[in-house]
């Protein structure tokens, strides 16, 4: 009769130790979905940071640009959370002017490619897009 009266606590025990190794799962299985939204949802932000630090230097360039039609470029404009990079411009005068933007934060990089049509009186912008790589600098 002892046997009999053992075996119900031999079964709670083992469930409850099944319970615990599922409850390890789920919540195991909740940390690591937190953890890589977590780090999608930084190379979001760093992507967009990004986008708005090359447009930005886009923006700066082609107001030097307008400001004087012998400005070139070349320059690197630094920002806490990253910076970006405004190419040696191409062409020259007032027409047929080429702009490439490379922008960095953290690991993540946007490229920028311009092409101006005219610079004065007021700029025409003929093709302004994100590119993979640079093909008119």
């Amino acid at each position: 009769m002892s046997e009999h009266s053992s075996k119900p606590g031999y079964i709670l025990l083992l469930s409850i130790l099944i319970i615990g190794v599922v409850a390890s799962a789920v919540v195991s299985s909740l940390l690591l979905l937190g953890t890589a939204s977590n780090r999608a949802s930084y190379s979001v932000q760093q992507s967009a940071q990004s986008l708005a630090f090359a447009q930005g230097c886009a923006e700066v360039a082609l107001l030097q640009l307008f400001r004087s039609s012998t400005y070139g470029g070349n320059e690197t404009l630094t920002f806490p959370e990253g910076n970006c990079a405004i190419l040696p411009i191409g062409g020259s005068g007032n027409s047929h002017r080429f702009l490439c933007i490379e922008a960095t934060s953290g690991d993540v990089v946007r490229r920028l490619e311009i092409i101006v049509q005219s610079v004065l009186p007021r700029i025409r912008i003929s093709s302004w897009q994100e590119v993979l790589s640079f093909s008119v600098c």
